[in-house]
C-alpha cells in the first residue's frame, strides 16, 4: 500500500505540474514597443520569458541587433536575465525602446 500511495502521489504531482504548463503556454501577451522616432513593434510572448528573449524578437522584426536595443518604462532600465512576470510585464503594456 505504501508503494500505491506513493505513486499516486507523485502521479498527482506530474499531472498538476503539467496543467500549469500548458496554462502558462497558452497564455501569450501582446506588448506594444515604441521606438519614440515613429516605429511601433507589437510582440507577443511568454510572461515567463526574458528580456533578453524580447529583445531577441524585436531585433528580428525591426531588423535592429538585439545589444543595441535598450527596453525601458519611464526611468526603469530593463535587465535582460529578468522575466516579464518579475518586472510585471502584463498584456497590452507599451515599452519604450532606445538605441545604445
Amino acid at each position: 500500500t505504501l508503494l500505491r500511495t506513493r505513486k499516486a502521489s507523485t502521479h498527482r504531482t506530474v499531472r498538476q505540474s503539467e496543467t500549469q504548463d500548458s496554462a502558462s503556454a497558452k497564455k501569450m501577451i501582446e506588448i506594444m514597443v515604441n521606438d519614440r522616432l515613429g516605429r511601433k513593434v507589437r510582440v507577443k510572448c511568454n510572461p515567463d520569458d526574458t528580456i533578453g528573449d524580447l529583445k531577441k524578437v524585436i531585433a528580428a522584426q525591426t531588423g535592429t541587433r538585439p545589444e543595441k536595443i535598450r527596453l525601458q518604462k519611464w526611468y526603469t532600465i530593463y535587465k535582460d536575465h529578468l522575466t516579464l512576470e518579475d518586472y510585471e510585464i502584463h498584456d497590452g503594456m507599451s515599452l519604450e525602446m532606445y538605441y545604445n
